[in-house]
């Protein structure tokens, strides 16, 4: 037991500061303390053993009241690691419990003692991230006036300027395939699937251009002509017999071979941060392909979200709710409202390529669109996408741009919160002249929000629009704004170019993570070409791809022998339908 005396009675009337070992010369020393020296409590602390010591066990020799140096391995190995330290000290001294232990001191605020005391080191609180600062807007409410239907025209179609020399050299199908995949292009794919067949393997694959042609032939085959197994393409059984494939000359082995293969960089050369370098050649040239072969660019335009289906694992992959496809990559597309693919991005995580004090909505737009769409032109976006600042930036652009917007960015519009006690059709608008921007909230099932930065008259004007009643059991025609017209006819080229790709899409599927990539790119030309090329002539998609998979899987130089078809046995030996000798 150590004992240490005070020397501060004449401030406090007693100070007791004890280390005792064990619990119970700790209770002997409570009973002998006389209630005359006015002690009103007394602390006990029991130190923790020493850092590494396991104490979070309970057993039940812890009732144990003797635990001094002899019998403390009655406790158990994970209790304590070495003997107890119980300290007692006054609540009415001014003392610190221990010295090794930093508890705060207990000073009633009567007393006053001149102790040395070690100050505490106080940490700075983590700074708080700078809040964006919101933008002011004076909202004033707007009188519509109602259209008569011909101020509003239809959004005008958009014919790009390479028809006219695609329409006089008279190319095919196929020729305008090899427009967009064409002999830079095909050569770097030969050059780096030749490659790496000879680090992975060892030898030469030697693939040649028509060898090429004959697999993605075989791919675009796939999107149409399905099979269970894609080996059933070189079945000679007549219920999965494919003849285009098998005249081909193309074999399974060597199909397999390059397929295997297919690569479109330098492994050797990858790049620390490039989440997509397998597949960046490819984006980078179809991005620049797309974009001159729309040119000159529509007036209309739509940014909204594609998914290419994936189900293996990787980090890109994502996970979207009630869409077609939930699973997979996922692609910020801008598009014609025909549905011509102009630009596209590849979603890469939310800290990838986005500039910064930007949500990732507001960046996909400017990226996609700015510097690249013509001045005046009219573009339409989601509530992902929509933001009061964003339509601001784009008005002094001179770009006109409208989405619908989600509530809890603009609270500061006096729009009506409960709609439903509105009748179907009511309308209301808030523009600000300043700014030029406008929002408009529309009660149709339910109520519909639009900001737009077109405040001319036709577009803030209202329309009608035919809606079943079925109180009335009839067709009624209901007041509608025009501009949320204009966004239903301008929106859906995003949504036309995933159903077209969607309708053929290629069905072979593959291991590596960047397939996918590239089978996207493989539909989107398709679609981009069918999309022009039927501007010259009366053609659908399925003749349009057909006619390039036909020509794709033409026989080689030196065709292999015609193998006629095999009877099965049971037909051979049946005795049945034979010629009588």
């Amino acid at each position: 037991m150590v004992v240490e005396e005070d020397g501060l009675k004449n401030i406090c009337k007693m100070s007791h500061n004890k280390f005792l070992n064990n619990v119970e010369d700790a209770v002997q020393y409570l009973f002998s303390l006389p209630d005359e020296e006015g002690t009103t409590g007394i602390n006990i602390a029991l130190e923790p053993p020493d850092d590494g010591a396991e104490s979070d066990a309970d057993d039940p020799s812890e009732d144990i009241v003797d635990v001094g140096e002899e019998n403390v391995n009655l406790l158990g190995a994970r209790i304590l690691a070495k003997p107890p330290h119980i300290e007692l000290t006054n609540r009415n001294s001014c003392h610190e419990p221990c010295s090794s232990w930093s508890l705060p001191v207990i000073v009633p605020e009567d007393q006053e003692c001149n102790t040395n005391k070690e100050t505490k080191v106080q940490t700075e609180p983590p700074k708080k991230k700078q809040k964006k600062h919101k933008p002011t807007y004076t909202w004033e409410e707007c009188e519509t006036e109602q259209c008569d239907g011909t101020a509003f025209s239809g959004q005008q179609v958009h014919k790009p300027s390479v028809l006219n020399s695609w329409s006089d050299e008279g190319l095919t199908p196929v020729d305008v395939f090899k427009v967009f995949w064409d002999e830079e292009i095909m050569g770097m794919i030969r050059e780096e699937t030749n490659r790496y067949h000879q680090v992975k393997f060892g030898k030469e694959l030697s693939v040649t251009f028509d060898e090429l042609h004959q697999v993605f032939g075989i791919f675009l085959l796939s999107g149409y002509n399905s099979v269970p197994n894609r080996r059933l393409f070189w079945s000679r059984q007549a219920d999965t017999r494919c003849l285009a494939v098998i005249q081909s000359g193309m074999g399974l082995n060597r199909f397999e071979d390059i397929v295997r293969s297919l690569h479109f960089v330098d492994n050797s050369k990858k790049p620390t941060e490039d989440r997509i370098f397998k597949v960046r050649p490819l984006f980078e040239h179809f991005n620049k392909k797309f974009m001159n072969l729309a040119q000159p660019l529509p007036v209309t335009w739509a940014i909204d979200e594609a998914m290419e289906p994936y189900y293996g694992r990787h980090g890109l992959k994502q996970f979207i709710r009630g869409k077609p496809v939930r699973f997979g990559y996922k692609f910020w597309c801008l598009c014609s409202t025909e549905g011509l693919l102009i630009s596209f991005k590849l979603y890469e995580g939310k800290e990838t390529g986005y500039e910064e004090g930007l949500t990732i909505g507001e960046s996909v737009v400017e990226t996609l669109s700015k510097g690249t769409v013509p001045k005046g032109s009219n573009g339409y976006i989601d509530n992902y996408f929509t933001t009061l600042p964003l339509l601001e930036s784009f008005r002094k652009a001179d770009i006109n741009l409208t989405g619908t917007i989600r509530k809890d960015k603009v609270r500061d519009v006096p729009l009506l919160l409960n709609m439903k006690k509105k009748e179907r059709g009511y309308a209301e608008m808030y523009r600000d002249n300043d700014k030029n921007i406008a929002v408009c909230q529309w009660n149709d099932n339910s109520d519909v929000k639009v900001a737009t930065n077109k405040t001319d008259t036709v577009s803030l004007a209202m329309g009608k629009c035919k809606r079943w009643s079925k109180k009335k059991k009839e067709v009624v025609c209901l007041p509608q704004p025009v501009i949320i017209q204009q966004y239903n006819k301008g929106m859906g080229g995003v949504d036309l170019f995933d159903q077209l790709r969607g309708k053929y899409r290629v069905a072979f599927r593959k291991r590596a993570w960047y397939f996918p990539l590239f089978r996207f790119l493989l539909n989107a030309t398709i679609v981009n070409g069918w999309l022009m090329y039927r501007n010259i002539h009366k053609v659908t998609q399925l003749d349009f791809l057909r006619e390039i998979v036909n020509v794709l899987l033409k026989p080689s130089e030196k065709p292999s022998r015609f193998v006629p078809l095999k009877t099965p046995d049971c037909v051979r030996y049946d005795r049945t339908d034979h010629c009588d000798g």
